[in-house]
């Protein structure tokens, strides 16, 4: 677990620990009393010294990607592995430790945040930096990332308690605007698939969702807020269909919630991860928008917990442990077929998703 994922379990968990879930779930047409240890479909190597912190595919789904630290160097390190045959294709340098990444819509650039508080530019086939620039403030350090359709503009993102809202950069300027939102440090960016909106989810029980184009607050995602207690939210995932937006969040316990695209009203709150566990960072959309996956589980002396959840009714139709040692990360192919988690223990494993669609019949 790289440095990104231990600083995001302590905040976003607030010092709680997480357990694995010991609650029905579905298996086909049989209900399981707990989740268990699922055998994966398939392994990728991990280069020698290689750790990985957080893992994605490209937008044409054949390769995944790991990004991470090199043991030896202390610096950043990018794996490159073939879906198809699970070989490990290029093993690229990164002149600093990552903190965030993500593709331009071509697959052909990378960008990626660096904790030595730089922004840069990679590009293929050879992955080499082409262009480097420094991060708003420049003292502090672009934790989290996402990337428009359209590949011109790109969010980005600080957790910091002195950083309050999020960037939004021209790429071809390479130029800065600070949404004016709510004032309070950002865990969470998300792009619709149209391009049309995107959201932010504040350390706090708000996110705001924002027109693209005339940058102006449309709609607002509310948990619930006391005099002793409030929502956090974690992290935010469109569906593909536009009409759904899913949360990872906290609230007396960890959640997953789904929003109506329209409305901003909550549809679901999807339950199933332990009580003490911390906010999903990964949430994913099946690309039909028929089913969201979520994973919780950065402690490495807990096993990590995957759930499935069905949109239309909310309902936890599928759940299992990836691994013994937990691991927060876990990426679905752009295509939908293939699921892969990055263990604690430093295995990144592979399931076939569309066969644990057909076993459950969704």
């Amino acid at each position: 677990m790289n440095n990104s994922d231990n600083f995001s379990g302590r905040a976003l968990g607030f010092g709680i620990l997480l357990v694995s879930l010991l609650a029905p779930a579905y298996e086909g047409s049989v209900v399981a009393d707990q989740p268990s240890i699922r055998e994966p479909d398939g392994a990728f190597p991990r280069p020698d010294g290689h750790g990985i912190g957080d893992i994605f595919f490209t937008p044409d789904g054949a390769h995944l990607v790991g990004t991470g630290n090199d043991r030896n160097t202390r610096k950043g390190a990018i794996a490159f592995w073939d879906v198809a045959t699970r070989r490990l294709t290029r093993s690229v340098k990164h002149p600093a430790s990552f903190s965030a990444a993500v593709f331009f819509p071509d697959g052909q650039r990378l960008l990626t945040g660096g904790w030595d508080k730089k922004l840069r530019i990679l590009s293929a086939p050879a992955w080499e930096v082409t262009h480097t620039f420094d991060y708003e403030p420049s003292n502090h350090t672009p934790q989290r990332l996402a990337m428009l359709p359209d590949g011109k503009r790109f969010l980005s993102g600080n957790s910091s308690l002195k950083i309050t809202g999020p960037l939004l950069w021209d790429v071809e300027g390479l130029k800065a605007t600070r949404l004016t939102g709510e004032k309070r440090p950002t865990f969470g960016l998300a792009a619709s698939k149209d391009g049309k909106r995107f959201a932010v989810a504040y350390a706090g029980p708000i996110a705001e969702i924002w027109d693209a184009e005339k940058l102006e607050v449309v709609g607002r995602l509310l948990l619930e807020k006391t005099a002793t207690h409030q929502g956090v939210f974690a992290s935010a995932a469109f569906s593909p269909d536009g009409k759904t937006i899913a949360t990872g969040y906290t609230s007396k316990g960890a959640h997953v919630g789904i929003w109506d695209a329209t409305t901003f009203k909550q549809l679901h709150d999807c339950h199933g991860f332990d009580e003490r566990a911390v906010s999903p960072l990964s949430v994913a959309y099946s690309p039909d928008s028929k089913l969201i996956v979520a994973c919780t589980g950065p402690d490495r002396d807990r096993p990590a917990h995957i759930i499935v959840w069905e949109v239309a009714t909310g309902k936890l139709v599928y759940q299992f442990h990836p691994s013994k040692q937990g691991g927060s990360r876990m990426a679905l192919s752009p295509n939908g077929r293939w699921l892969v988690h990055s263990g604690g223990d430093g295995m990144l494993r592979l399931w076939d998703f569309e066969k644990i669609r057909r076993e459950i019949g969704k």
